[in-house]
């Protein structure tokens, strides 16, 4: 199971101080594509330096296991994977999964976890 969620990990860019929330990146979660080059998800958790490029990501996977040392973080990884396994699992049922379904309920399963952990949806952001 933490194969595929190590296959896709991305590395982060440095954050650039001037941010701005796009709608069309919105639109990105919503309709579950992938990230355009200078887009990245903004850690809803508060972060000793909220300009630092740690928090700002590309992948869920590895932002929130660098930081599951903390609660906040900690409380969203083990969401997802209950939300995932329960995905998964649901999904199974229909027929056997591809690698991109495993992405797609992983990611899924991700913005879940967040909203549920903070009760509003994960901000996208244009660098």
């Amino acid at each position: 199971m933490r194969r595929e969620f190590s296959e896709n990990v991305l590395s982060v860019c440095a954050a650039r101080s001037a941010l701005k929330v796009s709608d069309e990146a919105m639109t990105q979660v919503d309709g579950l594509k992938a990230l355009g080059k200078n887009e990245f998800y903004k850690c809803p958790f508060p972060h000793v330096h909220p300009q630092h490029k740690h928090a700002f990501f590309k992948d869920f996977d590895a932002h929130f296991r660098i930081f599951g040392d903390r609660e906040d973080h900690f409380e969203v990884v083990q969401l997802h994977e209950e939300l995932a396994w329960d995905m998964r699992h649901s999904a199974s049922e229909k027929g056997s999964l591809s690698e991109e379904d495993l992405r797609r309920i992983s990611l899924r399963a991700w913005l879940e976890a967040v909203k549920r952990s903070t009760g509003k949806p994960i901000q996208v952001v244009k660098k």
